[in-house]
């Protein structure tokens, strides 16, 4: 199966213009933290997906060595869409969740039957929960976020799969989630 990091957003949240996959938490680039958290076996290739809100990031996977696919940049799920129609079934990472490790792929490539699978964490009040826009309803358990790990099939139908590292409830999508995760990385030496 084949890997795409998202990384194609405009980053409308920030004060200023950025690209989020050049952002750095704990002195390591997003893209960076994302690329190596593919470097699971099961992987065939990994590719980082650019718009033209973010031809710097593109420029930059091309110097490590990343093939790039670009995307029109009309929204996270048009571009999905379109890496549909030529990619299928395929990984997706979103390029601003900073927490994800090789042994979170396994798992989520572990638990893919076929059918289009979503990871989700279960929330405590105690988490760096920075995802309350993405705050589902888990079968009357409690609430959960989705985490930006999937895997993408044309099958309408999406499972979930629970992971239950809570740094996974770490977004970046402004400069105080930026600071809080440089934080957090820095301190748990990430």
């Amino acid at each position: 199966m084949i890997a795409i990091v998202m990384a194609g957003g405009k980053a409308t949240r920030f004060n200023t213009p950025v690209e989020k996959g050049l952002l750095k938490v704990g002195g390591v680039t997003l893209l960076e933290r994302s690329l190596n958290a593919l470097r699971a076996g099961e992987l065939s290739r990994v590719f980082v997906a650019t718009s033209p809100h973010t031809p710097r990031t593109a420029l930059m996977a091309v110097e490590i060595g990343v093939e790039v696919i670009e995307t029109s940049g009309e929204g996270y799920h048009q571009d999905i869409l379109e890496l549909l129609d030529a990619h299928s079934p395929f990984l997706t990472l979103n390029v601003d969740i900073p927490f994800v490790r090789k042994e979170h792929v396994t798992t989520v490539l572990e638990a893919f039957d076929g059918r289009s699978l979503a990871a989700i964490l279960p929330i405590r009040s105690d988490d760096h929960c920075t995802k309350s826009e993405l705050i589902v309803e888990s079968d009357g358990d409690g609430q959960s976020v989705w985490v930006g790990l999937n895997v993408v099939t044309p099958d309408p139908e999406t499972l979930t799969v629970e992971l239950n590292d809570p740094l996974l409830a770490v977004n970046i999508n402004d400069e105080a989630d930026l600071a809080m995760a440089d934080s957090v990385a820095r301190e748990k030496r990430l």
